[in-house]
């Protein structure tokens, strides 16, 4: 497995760091996923040779905006990018109606379903 960091500064970032975020693939893979998603994690991507068009899933671990303020932008370069393949979001509930209430805000038609799975309906199923 390969482990690409995106962002490892915590609450704001620096100058040489950017916000949480982290990209996971298999050696030689063109699928990844990405664990957070913090604010300019679109912009870290293109520094890499990731493609937003190969992004299988995020992965969102709790509700602070260090770890989920990037996803209004993620989610709109994908679809201005072309994206047709549904994404999963894995995530609390809350980031849910956070990724509703922005794409209803700023009226943006996303070009591609996304299969939302709270982390509170997981923790049900593993118990």
């Amino acid at each position: 497995m390969e482990l690409i960091f995106l962002g490892t500064s915590a609450g704001s970032p620096t100058k040489r760091r950017n916000v949480s975020a982290c990209a996971l693939r298999k050696f030689g893979a063109k699928r990844w996923y990405l664990v957070d998603c913090g604010e300019g994690t679109q912009h870290q991507i293109l520094h890499t040779k990731l493609s937003i068009m190969h992004l299988e899933a995020i992965f969102i671990t709790h509700i602070h905006g260090d770890h989920c303020y990037g996803l209004p932008g993620l989610l709109a370069s994908a679809m201005m990018s072309g994206r047709t393949e549904a994404l999963s979001i894995v995530a609390p509930q809350a980031i849910q109606r956070f990724i509703e209430a922005v794409l209803e805000t700023t009226e943006l038609p996303l070009s591609f379903e996304i299969h939302f799975q709270s982390l509170e309906s997981l923790d049900k199923t593993l118990k």
